[in-house]
């Protein structure tokens, strides 16, 4: 009899631990839509030379942080002394073209070395731009109804150890996000199979100088919808 009982005791508890979690997870889900497809965003732009040439020196490396109109690169353009030289023969090196960087950021890459020959409008390096970082969030299209510009999100960035920021919904996407794919996907044939498709959620952050984000990182999103 005893035991009986405390099998129905541990039952109840059970029970009743299940329901306080099945309710908490109904609140969760009914308050805020999650997702943990989502990635920072920044502007990224190109450096090139507006000529074509030699590439003299490259004055920056990856991660360092150049100020605008700062040099990043120096390019010798070829001079030629008659007709014939500008059809590619005895051009003998030009003074050096600074180019400079168009806006103040951090060097994201560096495509070319000193003693290479460039085009013009090939990138030498690329920047981008930390005081403009926004978070792209992929929001399955079962939930994106309940998505509006203006509410209130959490985003949990993982490149800095879990830390939690404040933004807000800055707009949606009117397209899912296979809609930008090279080859979307065909449904043409009998054999179709319905995928849940996502579309792509823009967010900005507040108060987020002195952090450093990556572009491309993983996020986490909770977005409240209540």
């Amino acid at each position: 009899m005893i035991r009986k009982l405390i099998i129905i005791i541990g039952v109840v508890i059970v029970l009743a631990i299940g329901a306080v979690f099945g309710f908490k997870y109904w609140q969760q889900s009914s308050r805020y839509v999650t997702t943990s497809n989502a990635n920072i965003g920044a502007p990224l732009i190109s450096v090139s030379s507006l000529a074509a040439g030699q590439v003299l020196n490259v004055n920056v490396g990856i991660g360092d942080l150049v100020g605008q109109k700062q040099s990043v690169a120096e390019v010798a353009t070829p001079r030629f002394s008659d007709n014939a030289s500008r059809q590619g023969f005895d051009a003998t090196p030009g003074s050096g073209t600074v180019v400079e960087a168009p806006i103040a950021g951090y060097v994201a890459a560096v495509w070319t070395y000193p003693g290479a020959i460039i085009s013009a409008g090939s990138p030498i390096v690329t920047l981008f731009d930390d005081s403009k970082v926004w978070v792209t969030a992929n929001i399955d299209e079962n939930k994106i109804n309940n998505i509006r510009p203006g509410q209130m999100v959490e985003v949990t960035v993982d490149s800095l150890g879990g830390v939690i920021l404040k933004g807000k919904v800055q707009g949606i996407t009117p397209a899912t996000a296979g809609s930008f794919s090279l080859l979307p996907a065909s449904n043409s044939t009998a054999n179709f199979t319905k995928v849940s498709q996502v579309v792509p959620v823009r967010i900005t952050l507040d108060n987020i100088d002195g952090l450093s984000l990556i572009p491309g990182s993983s996020v986490e999103v909770k977005i409240a919808v209540k």
